[in-house]
């Protein structure tokens, strides 16, 4: 790849001969490029990972407004806080320095009567707001879970859709929807659940609950994450991401006033 070139012309005696190097780079063009094919061919694409949300469509809707509307028998609030110390911005736990919080209500904020009085009082009365425990689950003696917290209260409001699930899934283990000794068994029995339980979650005549999901500005993204995970492990198929209104804050900071030695 390098060769040496002497210059022997026009020198005077005793001076040193100078030596000039060329190095000849053409063998490299093939190397790199052989270099270059290897590593595209061996090396694994690095996946993005996102976060999948289905929200409802807006498909066959005359009435926009209405689309975020439930009716009070089903609708579910879950409003995402977060207690944070001076100077915590990227902990989140229950022994760090930054503490989730949940908090629900059912049907309308302040139920029928509402959370203001005349000239606009705040009636505490009327908050039907409560508190809950993140998302997480209580195993006995005996090694069975148990939902507790808003894990448990979701569960409560969609029990009819997830007795239907716990139906398939038996029927699942039990090899009902295919062979579970091959993989293309497995693949096909998989498909086949996978369209049963879409059938279930999408089942008007079975009671189901809409839950909508706030945060406050101080609520970590995590518990957020958290919360949209509840839906799907819970077979949620009606829910949505909205914005605080005024009557939610007053709602959050009422509670929090009457039960902060709690």
């Amino acid at each position: 790849m390098a060769e040496v070139q002497q210059s022997s012309g026009g020198e005077k005696k005793g001076h040193q001969k100078k030596m000039q190097i060329r190095v000849d780079f053409t063998p490299m063009v093939d190397m790199n490029m052989l270099l270059i094919t290897f590593f595209m061919l061996c090396t694994t694409m690095i996946k993005s990972q996102t976060l999948t949300i289905a929200l409802p469509s807006n498909e066959k809707v005359d009435n926009v407004e209405n689309m975020s509307q439930a009716s009070a028998d089903d609708a579910v609030t879950i409003i995402i806080d977060a207690k944070r110390k001076k100077g915590s911005f990227d902990v989140d736990s229950v022994n760090g320095r930054v503490v989730n919080e949940v908090y629900y209500f059912f049907g309308k904020p302040g139920g029928d009567a509402g959370m203001f009085g005349p000239g606009g009082t705040v009636l505490s009365e009327n908050n039907n707001l409560q508190k809950s425990e993140l998302l997480s689950d209580e195993v006995n003696s005996a090694g069975i879970h148990t939902a507790r917290g808003i894990r448990k209260i979701i569960q409560d409001r969609n029990k009819d859709v997830l007795a239907e699930i716990n139906k398939l899934k038996e029927k699942y283990q039990n090899g009902g929807f295919g062979n579970l000794e091959t993989k293309d068994g497995r693949e096909k029995a998989q498909e086949e659940y996978n369209k049963a339980a879409s059938e279930v979650r999408k089942n008007e005549n079975l009671k189901k609950p809409v839950i909508i999901i706030k945060s406050t500005p101080q609520a970590s993204f995590a518990g957020l994450v958290s919360t949209l995970d509840e839906m799907q492990i819970n077979s949620i198929s009606k829910y949505q991401i909205d914005n605080m209104t005024r009557v939610d804050s007053v709602m959050l900071i009422d509670f929090q006033n009457r039960h902060h030695n709690d």
